[in-house]
């Protein structure tokens, strides 16, 4: 027990069966990179409107207010795209949101997070990059357009 009442558990040395579980397969791999793809689109596109707005109003009006207008259509339906495909789109099971952190369900202790991100910036790169994520709430790993090595009954 530490000085604050808390009782911390020692790592163990010794993997768990979860640190070495097989990727899964997911059954929506298509929706995902729909959405990690659009939450992409939005993010880049916020930067070139904010970097849009700045010149404007510094006067260089010619090209930045075009930019603003394309970058605002672009980050408002890549937006309303990821924020459906996100609270739709389901760990098939734990039943959690990988691309909606819901901030009332702690994080697995394997989840991924790379630094500077939020996990669920995390998961969004792993998908554009690796096509592979691990589920934020149950710690699963998946990997995108995997077949499934079960057989059909």
């Amino acid at each position: 027990m530490g000085e604050d009442g808390v009782v911390y558990v020692e790592k163990s040395a010794k993997p768990s069966w979860e640190d070495t579980q097989r990727s899964r397969s997911h059954p929506r791999s298509g929706k995902l990179l729909l959405g990690a793809f659009s939450f992409l689109i939005a993010w880049l596109s916020l930067v070139a409107l904010i970097g849009g707005l700045i010149m404007s109003n510094l006067g260089q009006p010619d090209p930045w207010n075009r930019i603003c207008i394309i970058a605002a259509v672009l980050f408002v339906i890549s937006l309303v795209t990821a924020i459906g495909v996100s609270l739709t789109t389901r760990c098939p099971l734990c039943h959690g949101t990988p691309l909606h952190a819901r901030h009332r369900c702690h994080p697995h202790r394997l989840a991924n997070h790379w630094l500077p991100f939020t996990r669920r910036a995390t998961v969004v790169l792993r998908i554009l990059t690796t096509l592979s994520f691990r589920c934020m709430y149950c710690g699963t790993p998946f990997r995108l357009f995997k077949k499934s090595s079960r057989r059909p009954d």
